[in-house]
């Protein structure tokens, strides 16, 4: 038998942790035969899939078998959210759904984490009888630990993990967030900034790229925060770092902070080679008062000039993203009007609108949520009717120019769809090219959300 790695020194003579099983009723554990299956299921930020793609490498290193569909799977595990209510919904109706697969099969077992895990903690095992496992993802070394030492009969050393089938992949580079914005419960759920050292950040994308991953995006909840715990560098000194990894071809990076978005990382973006010409900067809203009352601490004016300077340094063209929030606790007329004029005058290629919902726990659960749940569905129709008129002239200004196509697949009548640099949705004619080809094409026509390209070489 293969000797089992130890997962480090904490998990050491393991005693069984309060948040990790059930006290009064401990899950059945049969003799399989072979090695356990895990189905992993996540909702919620890119960080949420970051931490299933790390959560699988961890069930791989303990001899369990990652990523199998449910019908064949032992362990379920729920990788929640907890940001807006109807996530927390949706996590809901999912364990719903695997009570009968789990009474199904004697000895199959559901395990929760997540951001929900860290809210609730071990009062969600009342909530959800069924439930056999709570666990922080930030820490599952005792976690894994417990599930090594109940199912050992059943293992045979590390399973080998095999090619990625994906030609990206999410990296996290730093966790949590000191801003404390009044209506986000992240710096609650996933605590202070932390940030990997640089050697560790640039051997896991390493990792990746051996197993075929080309395009990568570094995550952290505030990544432009990000400082080397050893040597201090900040985050443009990591993307020099990691776009000298051999093989990766695209490098990414988010969520950024507007107070923190500087020229040296707009200068790592235009000098670098890998790295793409795409800004994604949250403003969430665009009046001065509303931002003051969401504890975002810069102006509409700085953070007009923020973008000006990204868009005057990265050329010949940046991709700009952002994320708004609409009804917010006495947003105005005015101020949701304010929000729009900003929309039409920055002109974003791509815009995430979310209505405000309460978090309990947040400064700004102590305020009134006061404008009527209609109006809010009104105000956000009207702005998603605004940047899709906005997006299609963008992408307008893009036919007869040349992009470069990164081939993710082909859809079912043929026809090949990717990503350019920029991260817009590229449609190539069918068989145009394999997954995981470079296509350099032109572009012939656009609406607001594709373009479509005539390849010109493949490389």
């Amino acid at each position: 038998m293969s000797q089992m790695p130890v997962l480090s020194d904490a998990a050491r003579g393991f005693m069984p942790l309060t948040m990790a099983a059930r006290a009064r009723r401990q899950p059945i554990v049969p003799v399989l035969g072979r090695a356990p299956r895990v189905h992993l299921w996540h909702i919620g930020c890119q960080m949420n899939d970051a931490d299933r793609e790390g959560l699988a490498e961890q069930f791989a290193d303990i001899g369990f078998v990652p990523e199998v569909p449910l019908e064949q799977a032992d362990l379920a595990v729920l990788i929640t959210c907890t940001v807006r209510a109807n996530a927390e919904q949706k996590v809901f109706g999912k364990f719903r759904e695997l009570i009968p697969w789990k009474r199904e099969q004697p000895g199959r077992a559901i395990a929760l984490t997540g951001c929900m895990a860290v809210e609730h903690g071990e009062a969600i095992l009342d909530q959800l009888p069924e439930l056999d496992y709570v666990f922080d993802v930030r820490e599952p070394d005792g976690f894994m630990a417990k599930l090594q030492a109940l199912h050992a009969i059943d293992l045979d050393g590390p399973m080998p993990l095999p090619a990625s089938d994906r030609l990206c992949a999410y990296v996290p580079v730093m966790g949590g967030c000191n801003e404390m914005c009044t209506y986000c419960i992240v710096p609650f759920v996933r605590g202070r900034e932390q940030s990997r050292p640089v050697h560790e950040v640039v051997k896991h994308v390493e990792r990746l790229v051996a197993r075929g991953v080309r395009d990568v995006t570094l995550l952290g909840q505030n990544v432009n925060s990000y400082r080397d715990p050893d040597s201090g560098g900040r985050l443009p000194e990591l993307l020099a770092a990691v776009d000298s990894v051999t093989g990766l071809w695209r490098l990414r990076f988010l969520t950024s902070h507007p107070r923190n978005a500087v020229p040296a990382l707009f200068e790592a973006m235009a000098g670098l080679p890998t790295v793409c010409e795409q800004l994604h900067l949250p403003v969430q809203a665009g009046h001065d008062s509303l931002l003051r009352r969401m504890r975002r601490l810069y102006t509409v004016e700085e953070y007009r000039a923020k973008i000006d300077a990204a868009r005057a340094t990265v050329r010949p063209r940046l991709a700009v993203s952002t994320d708004v929030i609409v009804g917010f606790c006495g947003e105005t007329d005015a101020e949701f009007a304010a929000s729009e004029a900003m929309l039409r005058d920055i002109r974003f290629d791509t815009v995430h609108l979310a209505a405000y919902s309460v978090r309990p726990g947040t400064a700004a659960a102590r305020r009134a949520d006061d404008v009527p749940p209609a109006e809010k569905k009104r105000r956000l129709n009207h702005l998603l009717a605004v940047q899709r008129d906005i997006a299609a002239r963008i992408n307008a200004g893009y036919v007869g120019t040349e992009v470069e196509v990164l081939v993710e697949g082909a859809a079912a009548d043929g026809r090949c769809f990717g990503r350019t640099r920029e991260n817009k949705v590229a449609w190539l004619p069918p068989r145009a090219a394999g997954a995981g080809s470079l296509v350099r094409g032109r572009v012939d026509a656009a609406t607001a959300w594709q373009l479509h390209v005539t390849p010109a070489a493949a490389a």
